[in-house]
C-alpha cells in the first residue's frame, strides 16, 4: 500500500511511518518541521521505500503534487499544543486543524483517494457528565479551541466520508507521551522534568495537582490505530483510542522526582482546578469499542508514563 503521514516527522507520525515500512507498504513523509523534526525520521530516509516531502498540509498545490501517487492518508498534522495563551489571536487552532483537514480532503477527493485515518483528541468530549467516557454517550462539548476545531475535522470527514464514498477512522487519542517529546515542552512530563533541572528543590504545577487523566505511549498509538484500520469495515469508524485508567499530575511528579534521584522537593500548585484554561481536569475513555475489535493496550497509564519519563531523561538531552 502507498500511504501518505501529514505530520510524519512528529512522535506519533514517525513511530508510524517505521511501522508501515516495516510492514511493505510505500511512505510519503508530508511535514513542514514547525513541531516535527529530521531526527525522528533521518533513519527512515535510508529506507527505499520512504520519502520526504517538506510542505504545509495547508498548501493544496504541495499536496496535489503527491495525493495522486497513494493510497490512503493517515492525517495526524495538527496544531501540537493544545493550550490557549490569552492575548493571542483565536484562529490559530482553526487553521492548523480544521482548515488543513479539509485541504487534505478536497485533495483526496480531487484525485480519488478513498481512505483516511485521522488523529482526533479525547479535547473533543469537554466536561463529559459521566466517566468513562463511550464514543456515543453524548454529544461532545468541547471547552477549548483546539477540541472544537479538532471536532469540526470530524464532522468534515463524516461529510466527506458519505458525501464522496471514502472510508474514514477517527481516532479520540488519550494523553500520548513518549522520549521523542523532549524537545517541546508541551507535555506535562517534559515539562515538568525542565522545570525541577532549573530548580531541583522547589516544583510549581499548574492546577490542584488532582487532574486526573488517561495516557497512552506513542507506539500503543501506533499499533492500536493500524490494527483497527486492518479489521473495522464500517464506511465511518470513530474509536476511543486509549488505556482503561488514570494517573493525577501529583503522581506524575513523584515519579519524575524519584527517577531523577531527588529529594525534599517541595511541590506547589497554582490552585485551579484545571491546568489552564480549556483544560479538562479529569478523563478516562470507555475502550470497549476497540477492545472488542481485538486490540488493547500493552501499557496503564502509569506504565505508560514512567517509560516516557526513562525514555527522556536517558535521551541525548538527559
Amino acid at each position: 500500500m502507498r500511504v501518505l503521514v501529514t505530520g510524519g516527522a512528529g512522535c506519533i507520525g514517525s513511530e508510524l511511518c517505521e511501522e508501515l515500512l516495516a510492514r511493505g507498504s510505500s511512505v510519503t513523509i508530508f511535514d513542514n518541521f514547525s513541531s516535527g523534526t529530521r531526527e525522528h525520521v533521518s533513519g527512515l530516509l535510508e529506507h527505499p521505500a520512504c520519502r520526504l516531502v517538506k510542505a504545509d498540509v495547508l498548501d493544496r498545490a504541495a499536496l496535489d503534487a503527491v495525493m495522486g501517487e497513494v493510497d490512503m492518508v493517515f492525517h495526524l498534522a495538527a496544531n501540537p499544543d493544545v493550550r490557549y495563551i490569552p492575548g493571542q489571536p483565536t484562529d490559530k487552532d482553526l487553521q492548523l486543524n480544521t482548515l488543513a483537514t479539509h485541504t487534505v480532503l478536497e485533495s483526496m477527493r480531487l484525485h480519488g483517494v478513498k481512505k483516511l485515518a485521522f488523529t482526533s483528541t479525547s479535547a473533543v468530549y469537554g466536561l463529559a457528565p459521566k466517566l468513562p467516557i463511550s464514543e456515543h454517550d453524548f454529544f461532545p462539548q468541547p471547552i477549548s479551541l483546539y477540541g472544537a476545531t479538532k471536532l469540526a475535522c470530524e464532522a468534515l470527514i463524516s461529510a466527506f466520508s458519505h458525501l464522496f464514498g471514502m472510508q474514514c477512522w477517527i481516532f479520540r487519542l488519550a494523553n500520548i507521551v513518549g522520549p521523542k517529546q523532549r524537545r517541546y515542552g508541551k507535555t506535562v512530563i517534559s515539562d515538568l522534568i525542565a522545570k525541577l533541572r532549573q530548580d531541583p528543590r522547589r516544583l510549581l504545577m499548574l492546577g490542584d495537582g488532582r487532574q486526573e487523566k488517561s495516557y497512552l505511549t506513542a507506539r500503543d498509538c501506533v499499533e492500536g490505530m493500524l490494527f483497527a484500520v486492518e479489521r473495522s469495515r464500517e464506511q465511518l469508524t470513530v474509536l476511543n483510542l486509549g488505556g482503561d485508567d488514570t494517573i493525577t499530575i501529583t503522581r506524575i511528579a513523584e515519579m519524575i522526582v524519584e527517577a531523577m534521584g531527588l529529594r525534599g522537593v517541595e511541590f506547589e500548585y497554582t490552585g485551579t482546578e484545571g491546568g489552564w484554561p480549556g483544560d479538562v481536569p479529569r478523563f478516562v475513555l470507555d475502550v470497549t469499542a476497540i477492545n472488542r475489535l481485538g486490540w488493547r493496550a500493552r501499557y496503564n497509564s502509569e506504565e505508560s508514563v514512567a517509560l516516557a519519563i526513562r525514555g527522556i531523561l536517558e535521551g541525548p538531552d538527559g
